[in-house]
């Protein structure tokens, strides 16, 4: 991974009171090592990451057979920053608000849903729905609709009471998808587009991704063709949807993690971005913001030494964001994990940790 900015080695400064943090040359080359041993052990073909520190990229790496320009089946980072972030926009927009619920967004068309009127939007956005992690689908998918498939989604039965639990859902984000699309009058995809891509100018990050990228996408498995999510109930959605189906490169996802630490980077409201990095559910069924992990919740991909204020995410296919407004940091690991299909993932997510903590630990 190169430090510093354009070859540059990055050196403390001191300013007044205020300390500027910056990457040790030799702990970032412990955390090569260890995507490198990744590599050896065939844990992953692809990987790439990158790091800002106080809004300047210091270092940023490629592995395998990447390059800086590789681009990866983002899977659930779809979640922060596709969904949850286009549905406060929304909110800031006066066009929908988070205690609104869910069954209104979707009874004209599909009749009445007694067992979801008791859930908010604001469950969903928070995975405090009661709906489990994955939807009810039809075991044969050839020839469903889209309409079909938000219909399954809907006759799900829930786990628990809404608001009483803590439960990373799938099945949520799908319908939160739908409800931004459905409210703004256009597809999920071009709202992202929109309001999302072309402000940020993420240039390699998009859902169902044009042929341009297509030629730069990391294999995820050998059954799924370059372009088409690893995701099942992405790819029955036609590769769009709430909970996954974004590609993206490495320094695209940085981009937008910035955008987030920047107090919204012109996509977000101040008001909105305090309210998606710290948590918005009671302390005694978890740590999750309006879009994020928080500190507390197992699924935060932050190692042990990232500080109490970081906030993140991770997807299925070997991808993770981290923000640590403690260190001014933003970070982005993107690998293609599901290339192996014979692991459990348990190893990845091991070596996972340990770069993570090798990550923190350059910080100087």
């Amino acid at each position: 991974m190169s430090a510093g900015v354009r070859g540059k080695s990055v050196e403390l400064v001191t300013m007044g009171v205020q300390t500027l943090y910056s990457l040790s040359a030799s702990r970032l080359k412990v955390a090569d090592n260890i995507l490198k041993a990744g590599l050896t052990e065939g844990l992953f073909t692809h990987a790439n990451c990158a790091v800002a520190l106080h809004g300047v990229i210091v270092a940023s790496g490629s592995f395998g057979a990447a390059t800086q320009d590789t681009v990866y089946d983002l899977a659930s980072l779809t979640k922060p920053m596709a969904t949850a972030t286009m549905v406060m926009q929304l909110v800031e927009d006066g066009q929908i608000h988070l205690l609104q619920p869910l069954d209104t967004f979707f009874s004209e068309e599909y009749g009445l849903l007694p067992h979801l009127t008791d859930i908010e939007l604001r469950h969903l956005i928070t995975h405090t729905s009661g709906l489990p992690p994955l939807p009810r689908w039809p075991a044969d998918t050839s020839g469903i609709s889209r309409a079909e498939f938000i219909r399954s989604a809907l006759s799900t039965p829930t786990l628990r009471p809404a608001g009483q639990g803590f439960t990373y859902s799938d099945t949520g984000y799908i319908l939160l998808g739908e409800v931004a699309s459905r409210t703004a009058g256009i597809p999920l995809d071009k709202l992202f587009q929109e309001r999302v891509a072309e402000p940020l100018k993420l240039k390699n990050t998009e859902y169902a991704p044009s042929s341009k990228l297509r030629t730069r996408i990391a294999p995820t498995s050998g059954q799924t063709k370059p372009g088409v999510i690893h995701d099942p109930r992405a790819q029955g959605l036609g590769g769009i949807a709430g909970h996954a189906g974004l590609f993206g490169s490495a320094l695209d996802v940085l981009q937008y993690c910035e955008a987030v630490r920047k107090h919204g980077g012109g996509i977000l409201s101040r008001a909105s971005v305090s309210r998606m990095t710290v948590s918005q559910i009671d302390r005694s069924i978890g740590s999750q913001s309006y879009g994020f992990f928080c500190a507390g919740n197992d699924y935060l991909p932050s190692g042990d030494l990232f500080s109490s204020r970081a906030f993140g995410h991770s997807g299925f296919t070997g991808t993770l964001l981290l923000v640590d407004p403690e260190y001014e940091l933003s970070l982005a690991l993107l690998t293609n994990r599901v290339v192996n299909e014979k692991e459990d993932g348990s190893r990845f997510l091991r070596l996972r940790r340990y770069w993570l903590n090798a990550m923190a630990a350059s910080i100087v």
